[in-house]
C-alpha cells in the first residue's frame, strides 16, 4: 500500500502540473547565484520578478550551474499568455531532481519505475519466432542487447511469453548499482529517457553513446511500425508522437550535458 501511495503522490505532483493552466504571472525570470549554500560548487537560482522559483513540493529550485539555470530562465521567458509545462523540460526535469534529493522516498520509487522498464523492455519482448517481426527484431535489437549485457556485466535474454518475470538476482542487483551511482540529476534525464522510450537497455545505449536519439527511437518503435506498414496510420498521430519522444529525450540529454558544465563567463 506504501508504495502504490507513494507513486500516486508523485505521478499525481507530475500530472497535475502538465494539464494545469496557469495564467504568466511574472514579467521577467532572471538567473542569480544562490547565497549561502553550504556546497563545494556555486549553485544557482531562478528568480521570477525577484522572488524565488520553487518546486510542486515547496522547495527552493536550487540549480548545479548557470548554463542550466539560463536555459530554465529561457522557458520561462518564452512562455506567452499562459505557462505551458509540457513546453519547459528542462524545468520539468530539474524540480524532479530537486524533490526527489530532498525526499529519499521518491528516489526509491524512481529508481523501482526504471528497474521494473528494464523487466519488461522493448528489447527483451518479441514476436513467436516463426514470424516475419520477429526476424526484424532479431536482427536489429539482438546486437543491442549483447552490447548491453557485455558492457554492464548482465545476462538478459529475449522474452517471447507475455508474462513479465522478474530479474535475476544477479541482474537485478547489477541494475539496482548502476542507479545507485547516479546523482538524482542524472537519474531524472535517465528515467525521462527510459519512460519514453519504454526501454532501460535503449536508453542506457544513449547514455554510453552506443546509439543516437534518432536510432533508439527507431528501435523502441519497431513492432509499432511494422504494424502500420501493415495496416496504415493514422493521418498525423505517428508524426506527433514521434516528434514529442524525440524532442523528449534531447532535452533529456540536454540537461544531462548541463550539469556538468561550469563556464569563466558567470
Amino acid at each position: 500500500m506504501r508504495g502504490l501511495l507513494l507513486k500516486f503522490k508523485f505521478t499525481e505532483q507530475i500530472s497535475l502540473s502538465q494539464t494545469l493552466q496557469i495564467k504568466r504571472f511574472y514579467k521577467e525570470a532572471k538567473i542569480e547565484m544562490a547565497l549561502g549554500v553550504i556546497n563545494s560548487h556555486h549553485q544557482w537560482l531562478i528568480k521570477l520578478d525577484g522572488k524565488t522559483v520553487k518546486t510542486p513540493s515547496k522547495n527552493e529550485l536550487i540549480l548545479p550551474t548557470p548554463q542550466l539555470a539560463q536555459c530554465i530562465a529561457d522557458e520561462f521567458n518564452s512562455q506567452k499568455e499562459f505557462v505551458q509545462s509540457n513546453t519547459m523540460p528542462l524545468m520539468t526535469l530539474a524540480r524532479n531532481a530537486v524533490d526527489i534529493e530532498a525526499d529519499e522516498t521518491m528516489r526509491e520509487f524512481m529508481e523501482h519505475s526504471i528497474i521494473s522498464y528494464l523487466e519488461r523492455d522493448t528489447v527483451l519482448f518479441r514476436e513467436h519466432s516463426e514470424s516475419e517481426l520477429y526476424e526484424i527484431q532479431r536482427n536489429k535489437l539482438d546486437p543491442q542487447l549483447k552490447q548491453f549485457n557485455r558492457k554492464f556485466g548482465m545476462h538478459l535474454k529475449v522474452n517471447f511469453g507475455i508474462d513479465v518475470e522478474p530479474l535475476k538476482q544477479y541482474d537485478q542487483m547489477r541494475i539496482e548499482t548502476i542507479l545507485n551511482e547516479l546523482s538524482s540529476w542524472q537519474i531524472v534525464s535517465l528515467d525521462s529517457q527510459v519512460e519514453n522510450l519504454k526501454s532501460c537497455i535503449l536508453a542506457l545505449q544513449i547514455w554510453n553513446n552506443h546509439l543516437t536519439i534518432k536510432e533508439a527511437v527507431q528501435l523502441s518503435r519497431i513492432e509499432e511500425d511494422y504494424q502500420i506498414a501493415l495496416n496504415g496510420k493514422i493521418e498525423g498521430h505517428h508524426d506527433i508522437d514521434e516528434s514529442t519522444i524525440l524532442a523528449n529525450i534531447n532535452a533529456a540529454k540536454l540537461f544531462t550535458q548541463l550539469i556538468q558544465i561550469q563556464s569563466i563567463t558567470y
